[in-house]
């Protein structure tokens, strides 16, 4: 009897999408760990725009604050890294949404995010605890749960959008519960690896953090340039998306730079703490 691969009797094979994604992360974290600590802190122009970026509501790693709080740390890094998992456990370019039956648990991940940061306001807005004393532990861990959800419908709407029917694959990204436990299991991980805090690794946390948002902005603004040019549902190849994936990028550093600015501004002019 011929034998079955490892991946296929698992149920998911690495797809070409899946190792170029994984060899594109690695090489950048690679990068940031052996980078000067001068060029990396740059990353906090990224987090300037997106995060309020409160200093005991972040972590510091290495006596370097990471450039996001620990709840938007937890949510764009587990996005980022469900992402390049969907890729791996699931077929490629897979463009329906997760089956209804795991919705409420997708929405309940949505809902402890909010509460928590909820029950964060409170205590800034007025001086005391509302639910509970925050934690940046609480907060790094619903703001990864976030991070499931968000990346459960980020990718088959991605898919849905952008290729022909004839290359996507019309299963939903979450089909059985092991596909949703290991997703959940990445933003644990990345949890873990958050909450373990070695100085050495603040390039990694910091890149892998910064990429997550960077990839949320440029698929709006590259889908938004897809639409634009009517040429949804019509592309074959990473090749045909490689010029409104740029432009998505660069308008992403536009509108971080213009964000960050915006922000500056405001609060000289405010006077305001963060």
């Amino acid at each position: 009897m011929k034998s079955t691969p490892v991946a296929h009797r698992l149920g998911f094979t690495l797809s070409q999408d899946a190792r170029v994604g994984l060899l594109t992360v690695g090489m950048l974290v690679v990068a940031a760990l052996i980078l000067p600590a001068s060029i990396v802190s740059k990353l906090d122009l990224v987090g300037y725009a997106v995060c309020h970026r409160i200093s005991d509501r972040s972590f510091i790693i290495g006596g370097t604050q990471l450039p996001m709080c620990a709840r938007d740390t937890g949510m764009f890094g587990s996005t980022l890294l469900c992402v390049l998992g969907c890729l791996v456990v699931r077929p490629a370019r897979v463009a329906k949404f997760p089956q209804l039956r795991f919705w409420p648990v997708l929405v309940a991940f949505g809902l402890m995010w909010a509460a928590d940061g909820f029950n964060s306001y409170m205590l800034l807005a007025t001086g005391h605890v509302f639910y509970y004393v925050p934690l940046n532990s609480v907060r790094l861990l619903t703001g990864a749960l976030m991070g499931v959800a968000l990346a459960s419908f980020v990718v088959p709407f991605f898919n849905e959008a952008v290729w022909s029917p004839k290359i996507r694959s019309n299963e939903p990204v979450i089909q059985s519960w092991g596909t949703l436990l290991i997703l959940v299991f990445i933003a644990l991980a990345w949890v873990a690896f958050v909450l373990w805090q070695p100085g050495a690794l603040y390039g990694a946390y910091a890149l892998i953090s910064t990429l997550g948002t960077m990839m949320l902005l440029s698929i709006v603004n590259s889908l938004v340039v897809v639409l634009l040019t009517h040429r949804e549902n019509t592309l074959v190849s990473w090749r045909q998306f490689t010029l409104p994936f740029l432009i998505g990028v660069t308008l992403s550093v536009v509108e971080i730079a213009a964000i960050g600015a915006l922000r500056s501004f405001i609060t000289a002019r405010m006077n305001l703490p963060f």
